[in-house]
């Protein structure tokens, strides 16, 4: 009887273990989530104010940017570039196009599309303005990842959300976004 008692209090502390294993991994993963959305809700703060996106990509991140790109500047929207390849891009730049890099160091070494800037020459983007630290690069690429690629058409909601209370008159321009999926 004794080994029963045993074996049945060895179960139960293997069944607790487990059980606090199991938790201890829904709770990281709720935790990642809050890190995530936090993340994109600090690069949408870095796009809007410290690296000043919307000068060339527009607030909405459909291109049609101010007086820097005259809506010249890509499309984020429609961008097919996975959340590497854009944080690669805000990181790096675009050689042989106005998208400058944000990474103080790039081109000093290798870490962009494996150039230096001497083997890079004219094709070397610009510094920007301003340069961001990684963690604030990762931050806009979850940003635009998830809030602007692949959203579509612009909508009054989603401008609402951008500007924030007061913007009515400003966003009454764009659709709701259900009158504009019933004009698909």
């Amino acid at each position: 009887m004794g080994y029963e008692l045993r074996g049945v209090a060895a179960q139960y502390r293997i069944a607790r273990r487990v059980a606090v294993l199991a938790l201890t991994g829904v709770l990281c993963l709720a935790v990642q989530a809050r890190a995530d959305d936090a993340s994109v809700a600090e690069g949408k703060r870095i796009w809007k104010t410290k690296a000043q996106c919307p000068e060339c990509h527009g607030w909405s991140g459909n291109g049609s940017g101010g007086m820097h790109s005259a809506g010249n500047a890509a499309s984020l929207r429609g961008t097919q570039l996975t959340r590497d390849e854009i944080r690669m891009t805000i990181q790096c730049g675009r050689p042989g196009t106005p998208m400058p890099h944000f990474d103080r160091f790039a081109y000093t070494d290798k870490r962009c599309y494996g150039m230096t800037a001497e083997e890079m020459g004219d094709n070397t983007p610009d510094r920007a303005a301003v340069t961001l630290q990684s963690y604030e690069i990762d931050a806009v690429a979850d940003y635009v990842a998830t809030k602007i690629k692949g959203a579509g058409p612009v909508t009054r909601q989603e401008c609402m959300d951008f500007f924030g209370k007061g913007a009515e008159e400003h966003c009454s321009m764009y659709p709701d976004k259900g009158k504009l999926e019933s004009s698909r």
